[in-house]
């Protein structure tokens, strides 16, 4: 992974907490702290945009490519045309509506915010999902409906307009290598992997994949960052 005559390092894991890849061969550079911007830039480095984002709010790339964050609609494909955008985290009205009532008698209280809920998602075609502990798939919603950005589970942050990626395959068995100290000893291997004819060696934590951008190979890490196969 050292050789750069075999790897060209394009973006490194500092200050990160993803590296996104999108459909139309962008990718999005999402930070490990609010103190930080996104970015959405190509493998040449050219940064299409560069905000901060507010991350009690949803932030979503639909099917089509259009991004929301910071309660506005971003349009595809160059994100320079924008317009303030509706959001509803229904768990965050639904938890105001409780402040709301917790000092009435139990049973009104659970009335009148279950009436309230009825009424909140109606408008959006969603209604009470039950046991939300028992059947949360069922009750996950994230999507643009009559002009808002609908939310109903935790997870605030959504993207329908990925890339994927592959698995690389491994040409020889792993090796053992070290072992971790702690309260339950956890071994180290050193795994072998091959892309065509490059064969690399790493510990078994990196998981490497490949995604292709613009006709060429590059390799994942999500501990590493993103490489360029030369």
């Amino acid at each position: 992974m050292k050789d750069k005559s075999k790897f060209k390092k394009i973006v490194g894991m500092e200050n990160l907490s993803e590296i996104i890849f999108l459909k139309d061969g962008r990718i999005l550079l999402k930070p490990d702290n609010s103190n930080l911007p996104f970015k959405i830039i190509n493998a040449e480095k050219n940064v299409f945009l560069a905000e901060k984002y507010d991350w009690n709010l949803p932030f979503y790339i639909d099917k089509q490519g259009e991004l929301y964050f910071n309660l506005k609609k971003y349009f595809y494909p160059d994100y320079k045309k924008q317009e303030g955008f509706k959001n509803i985290v229904f768990q965050d009205s639904l938890s105001k509506k409780s402040e709301e009532v917790k000092n009435l008698n139990d049973s009104i209280g659970l009335k009148i915010w279950q009436d309230y809920e009825v009424k909140l998602m109606k408008p959006y075609g969603l209604a009470p999902c039950g046991n939300t502990i028992v059947s949360t798939d069922q009750c996950d919603f994230f999507e643009v409906r009559n002009n808002t950005l609908v939310v109903r589970q935790d997870e605030r942050f959504k993207i329908d307009f990925l890339k994927p990626k592959k698995d690389i395959p491994k040409f020889d068995d792993d090796v053992l290598i070290a072992w971790n100290n702690g309260k339950l000893p956890n071994p180290v291997y050193l795994a072998y992997y091959q892309i065509n004819t490059i064969k690399f060696k790493c510990d078994d934590m990196t998981y490497p994949q490949t995604v292709f951008i613009d006709g060429k190979t590059y390799l994942y890490s999500s501990s590493l960052g993103l490489y360029q196969l030369l």
